[in-house]
Order: structure tokens, then C-alpha cells, then sequence
């Protein structure tokens, strides 16, 4: 296989927080595969910590002249990693870097996409503006933003993926003898799109949840809007799980509807707190089976399988830089083999 040449202009450096390693490393190892190994090298951040807070990044290689992929998480605080990255790419614009595309599967603040109640900001906006801030940043590469309608926020140009491109291959492998007996799910009218999509591609049956209430009081019951799903396979697909209350209780709708088996699927595994719960104790007590990306990092637990990216931001990176590339190729005819 010819390998592509990229050593016009000073190469490519694939860049990563030490958090995001594991998965920049493999689409590394994925990108050279395709590059030549003189046209593209790896590294990782240094972070370090001082009083309040503050802190210091360097970058440890040389990146003058190099496009610069930049894998980057938001693992630990929301806040204090959004200034992290804005501090980042400065100082890629500051090294003379060539350009900077930031591959950051989760971003936050994006379900704050609305004025839902007084003097309050946009708050995904506000996340997209400070990605942005440094005139360097060209592109960014994320997955499953919260509502399609976001991408309206970037000011450069963004590739978008779709979490069906990881969950799909997972779905055949694992029921494809018994697909016909298989419901995609989706946990709310909203998600319905999503659903449909995955259901088109495996030629699966598709529904979706909504919630009403359930006479007096605050208790509200699931209506099940699409296929039947008495004795089938029910896989509920999602964009985020959070404190995990609103997928269980999906969930626990479907077995109450005869529902054969209920998988849990979502594309990022936030897996917050929720009166001093977390969606870890949730999950396990509820007794699913969880499926997520490793978009953020997770605790290893026998219910929850994570399904890596590395191969899927691989080759949205190949196809930004090979002449004539298309992102959309990768979303609609899948990973290569």
C-alpha cells in the first residue's frame, strides 16, 4: 500500500491531554497505516497545577509548521477544561503551529442550547465561542452533540459524526442472527431520528417513549409509540447518559411491556450524581446491560461495555487530509475492515 506523503508545510502531529492517550495513540497507530511515518508524529501535553486552581500547559514537542490534531477531553471539571483547551490552542498559535483541529468526542454545556427561563446565557454557544477563541483553531471534530441545530455555534467549519457508525457493527455482531427480533429505542420523542437511522441500516423495527402523566401526583408512565416490543429485544439508544433516572425508568417501561431483554445503549457516559447517587449505583441496581463510547472516561464494571473510537476519529482525520477526502463517506458506508 502507497502510503501519502504529507511532509509539505512541516508534517502532521497528532496531539493529546494525558486522559485522551489511549484513544490518540490508537488512531495514531490507525493514521499511519495510510501516512508515511516521517509525516506524522505523536505526543502528549503537559499539564501543571498551582494555587486556585491555576495552571500551566506545554506543549512537548515541536509543532512549528505542523497541522496539529489535538485530542482533547473534558473528564475532570467542565469549566476548568474548556480553559484548558482555550489555553492550548494559544499556545499551539504561539509555538507556529500551522493549524489546529481539535478532535474532542464530548463537548460541554451543549444541552444548555436554549433561553429556557430568564437572564439566563446560551450556554452551548458560549462553549463553542471559547474552542474558538484562538484565530489557529481551523476545525473541530466531536460526536453526538446534543441536538443537530448546535453545529450552528461553530464559527469554522466542524465534522459532526454520528454515534451509529460505533453502535451498528457493535449490534450486528453481537444479534445478527436474530435482528428481526430486535427494537432500536428511543428514550424520547427527540430521539427519534437517531433511532430511525440505526434501525434503517440493521432492518431493525424502531419505536420511541413518551412520557405521560399517570392521573394525580407527579408520577408520569412511558407510551410506546412504533413497534411492538413484547418478547423482543429492546436496545434504547441515547445520546448521554447523565444520573441515569430517565433511561431506567425507559427501561423498566419496556419490560413492563413484555419486553424480552433491554440493553442500554448511549454515545457519551457522563454518569453524574444525583442526590448523592451516582449513575454507577443506578445502573447496577437497575440490572441493564449499559453500552457507551469511551467518548469520556469510565469505571470498569462486569454491566457496561465501552466501545473505542479511536478507529472512527482515525479516519475523520484521514479524511481531512487525503486529497478529495470525505467525512460523509466514513458516516455512511462505515469503518473499513
Amino acid at each position: 500500500m502507497s502510503k501519502l506523503s504529507v511532509l509539505n508545510g512541516g508534517g502532521i502531529a497528532i496531539v493529546s491531554t494525558p486522559s485522551m492517550e489511549y484513544m490518540a495513540r490508537d488512531a495514531f497507530a490507525e493514521l499511519k497505516k495510510y501516512i508515511g511515518k516521517k509525516s506524522i508524529d505523536f505526543h502528549t501535553l503537559n499539564f501543571e497545577g498551582f494555587s486556585l486552581g491555576e495552571f500551566l500547559v506545554q506543549i512537548r514537542k515541536n509543532v512549528r509548521h505542523k497541522a496539529v490534531y489535538l485530542f482533547y477531553d473534558f473528564n475532570v471539571d467542565a469549566s476548568h477544561d474548556l480553559v484548558g483547551l482555550a489555553m492550548t490552542t494559544s499556545a499551539m498559535q504561539d509555538a507556529g503551529a500551522k493549524s489546529v483541529t481539535i478532535v474532542a468526542p464530548y463537548i460541554p454545556f451543549l444541552r444548555q442550547d436554549r433561553k429556557d427561563r430568564s437572564r439566563v446565557p446560551i450556554s452551548a454557544k458560549v462553549s463553542l465561542q471559547i474552542m474558538e477563541l484562538s484565530r489557529i483553531v481551523g476545525r473541530t471534530i466531536t460526536l453526538d452533540m446534543h441536538a443537530d441545530q448546535i453545529q450552528i455555534g461553530f464559527q469554522n467549519p466542524s465534522d459532526h459524526l454520528p454515534g451509529h457508525v460505533i453502535f451498528t457493527p457493535w449490534i450486528k455482531e453481537r444479534f445478527g442472527d436474530q435482528l428481526d427480533k430486535v427494537v432500536i429505542v428511543g428514550p424520547d420523542a427527540g430521539s427519534e431520528k437517531r433511532v430511525m437511522k440505526i434501525a434503517s441500516i440493521l432492518g431493525c423495527e424502531r419505536s420511541f417513549l413518551t412520557k405521560s402523566r399517570a392521573g394525580r401526583g407527579d408520577v408520569s408512565m412511558h407510551e410506546i409509540h412504533g413497534a411492538k416490543v413484547k418478547g423482543k429485544i429492546c436496545i434504547i439508544n441515547d445520546d448521554i447518559i447523565d444520573t441515569g433516572g430517565t433511561i431506567i425508568k425507559a427501561a423498566e417501561a419496556l419490560m413492563a411491556r413484555g419486553a424480552k431483554q433491554v440493553i442500554i445503549s448511549a454515545t457519551h457516559a457522563v454518569f453524574g450524581k444525583k442526590d448523592g447517587v451516582s449513575a454507577y449505583k443506578k445502573l447496577k441496581a437497575a440490572g441493564f446491560e449499559v453500552v457507551v463510547t469511551d467518548s469520556l472516561l469510565t469505571k470498569k464494571k462486569k454491566w457496561l461495555t465501552v466501545l473505542p473510537l479511536a478507529r472512527y476519529m482515525g479516519h475523520a482525520i484521514l479524511q481531512n487530509i487525503i486529497p478529495n477526502g470525505s467525512v460523509s463517506k466514513v458516516i455512511t458506508k462505515g469503518l473499513p475492515y
